[in-house]
């Protein structure tokens, strides 16, 4: 075990991948509120998966739109925003040969 592997991640941090560069590709959870018409906003929760070599970053709404026969509603599902953002970060990883950013901990 090297030492990048021991050091601990920075706060926020849910999921790590290392790529073969060397850097990493975090993934973390936040909310983002979007201006609506009404003025009120609307709250959005997302998976975000950021490379700290390349700066290549994806987010993955935790919201799915269900379209039935008549109607189409909206269903709160973090696990699958999270395993479509760790899917994209194995996919990052094994490709991207950018260095470490000078400052950013990998």
């Amino acid at each position: 075990m090297n030492a990048d592997q021991t050091t601990a991640w920075p706060a926020g941090v849910v999921a790590r991948y290392l790529t073969v560069g060397g850097a990493t590709v975090d993934l973390t959870r936040g909310n983002r509120t979007y201006p609506t018409d009404d003025g009120i906003g609307e709250n959005r929760n997302h998976t975000t998966a950021t490379c700290t070599g390349c700066l290549a970053t994806e987010e993955f709404s935790h919201w799915r739109t269900i379209r039935g026969t008549y109607s189409s509603w909206e269903k709160h599902d973090p696990g699958a925003a999270d395993q479509k953002a760790r899917e994209w970060a194995q996919q990052h990883a094994e490709k991207c040969r950018a260095l470490p950013r000078p400052g950013v901990e990998a």
